[in-house]
């Protein structure tokens, strides 16, 4: 019981070793970048790059006088509203796309069509038919953030294994029954890798919507300063992108944790 208990704690105590070891190397790397930004900054033209510390004013001013606010805000609100609106029709069709053949047949040429199309093309009509303010936004958000979403749900229900389905079946399990106990549990893993590739391309569709519609948000901010040549202005919303980014990404890596804690076991003991 002892060299159990042993064998434990150095396990613990490696882990905490290998996590702090990790948080040191991430925040060497961003020092490093911001060090080489503050010095490249005084060697560039300020049209092409300004020092650190400048942008660094740029957000206290913005934070102050509340512009930087409200296009977080502005942007937030397209962002989430996509992205929730991405996993519900997502999981939807992925799970119809994995579960029933006919419907894979029929769907699969939209789904990856649309998937393979430039959604920036489909801008005109896109205005067109939704207009120029949020709607178009959440459009672009969804039309860029579904398909992976959708890909990787129907992987994970067209790879569920038969030992897994069979049971249920024999015991004359409702459809409904197969989805709640069998395969929504098998395919959160699958979920959560949809959703993270989702962000990255969602903020990608909220930026471009708001450059080409109405120019309000962060991209509009970034549009704005862009044309005024204020190079610190213009970096402070592509930082705070970056940033939403990184918390939304981090926020999915730990919704898996709690909705699939075996899959990070079976991670930690290298299956």
């Amino acid at each position: 019981m002892t060299s159990l208990n042993d064998a434990v704690k150095q396990e613990t105590a490696k882990r905490r070793r290998t996590r702090r070891r990790n948080l040191a190397i991430r925040l060497g790397s961003i020092c490093a970048l911001l060090i080489v930004w503050e010095v490249g900054g005084y060697f560039s033209p300020p049209i092409f790059l300004s020092p650190f510390h400048a942008s660094i004013v740029a957000f206290g001013r913005m934070t102050m006088n509340g512009t930087l606010l409200i296009a977080t805000m502005n942007s937030l609100f397209v962002l989430l509203a996509g992205l929730a609106i991405s996993v519900v029709i997502g999981v939807v069709v992925g799970l119809l796309m994995g579960r029933y053949r006919r419907f894979d047949w029929a769907a699969a040429p939209y789904v990856n069509g649309l998937y393979a199309t430039p959604t920036v093309a489909l801008l005109p009509i896109i205005s067109l038919w939704f207009g120029l303010y949020y709607a178009p936004k959440v459009v672009l958000v969804v039309l860029l953030a579904v398909f992976p979403i959708i890909k990787n749900i129907h992987a994970g229900v067209a790879t569920l294994s038969q030992e897994l389905l069979e049971p249920a079946t024999s015991m004359d399990a409702s459809e409904l029954q197969i989805f709640h106990k069998v395969v929504g549990p098998a395919i959160i893993p699958f979920l959560m890798a949809g959703v993270r590739l989702a962000v990255g391309r969602a903020i990608v569709g909220l930026v471009v919507g708001e450059f080409f519609t109405a120019q309000t948000g962060l991209g509009g901010l970034l549009v704005r300063y862009a044309s005024d040549f204020k190079t610190a202005e213009m970096f402070v919303p592509i930082a705070v992108l970056t940033t939403i980014g990184y918390v939304l990404t981090s926020a999915v890596v730990a919704s898996q944790r709690w909705l699939a804690p075996w899959k990070e076991s079976e991670r930690d003991l290298g299956v």
